[in-house]
């Protein structure tokens, strides 16, 4: 199995992160699937960004949810060579679209929830139900640290695939990821080491890992067969 390349926001090493540039660029540089993060506005657009708070990307104050989508698009995200916004998810997915055909190949998308068993009430059948007006499902992985999520995931389509993700280094992670159903283990990438992905490989544990920007860790993680590699500079990964 080859490992496949995700670009993380896009390419986030160069581009401003979550943004339309930034997915476009990284499938110009080839990447095999994407990565972005979901909110809904005040008025219950599905957008794409990371943060809940507005500041650090976009330097107004509040929170995402409490802004329309209105008031959302007219913001832009900070960045000292582009000039660019915050895109709705169907928009980044008409994007995949296009590219696909431009590309003359397919990509994967993977789409993390935020918080979809608290703030953001059934987001997880709406995302669903607009990805797959785009995209057929094996072409679609959804995540969450907010492990509700995966469950409401799973209710609506049993074969819709699902990666858990954590930042802890998980004991016999396999079996947590067998008990949610889920397709996908998602691990900090500085929880993994040679002898921990070797028993994860013996088990059949599929892993995407994050966010991995040294090439020589990439080298290695390939070589011990993780499924895909989440990185902001995949130009570099997948040279490597």
């Amino acid at each position: 199995m080859r490992t496949k390349i995700f670009g993380h926001r896009g390419a986030k090493g160069y581009y401003p992160e979550n943004s339309l540039l930034s997915f476009e660029k990284a499938l110009d540089m080839g990447v095999d699937g994407l990565e972005l993060d979901v909110h809904y506005s005040k008025d219950g657009v599905i957008v794409v960004f990371h943060d809940f708070e507005l500041n650090r990307m976009t330097g107004a104050t509040g929170m995402i949810f409490e802004k329309t989508w209105k008031e959302l698009s007219k913001l832009r995200l900070k960045d000292e060579h582009y000039e660019t916004g915050i895109p709705t998810l169907e928009m980044v997915l008409q994007l995949i679209v296009k590219k696909q055909n431009e590309l003359n190949k397919t990509v994967e998308l993977n789409v993390e929830f935020k918080a979809g068993s608290g703030i953001y009430k059934g987001i997880e059948q709406e995302v669903v139900a607009l990805c797959l007006n785009y995209l057929p499902k094996e072409q679609l992985i959804f995540s969450s640290f907010d492990h509700f999520a995966h469950v409401a995931i799973k209710s609506i389509d049993k074969s819709l695939r699902t990666g858990v993700l954590t930042t802890a280094a998980m004991v016999n992670p396999w079996e947590y990821v067998e008990k949610l159903e889920a397709d996908f283990y998602h691990p900090y990438c500085l929880t993994l080491a040679s002898p921990i992905l070797e028993s994860y490989e013996k088990v059949g544990l599929l892993i995407n890992t994050y966010t991995v920007n040294d090439p020589k860790q990439a080298k290695l993680l390939k070589s011990l067969g993780v499924y895909g590699i989440i990185t902001d500079i995949p130009d570099k990964i997948i040279e490597a």
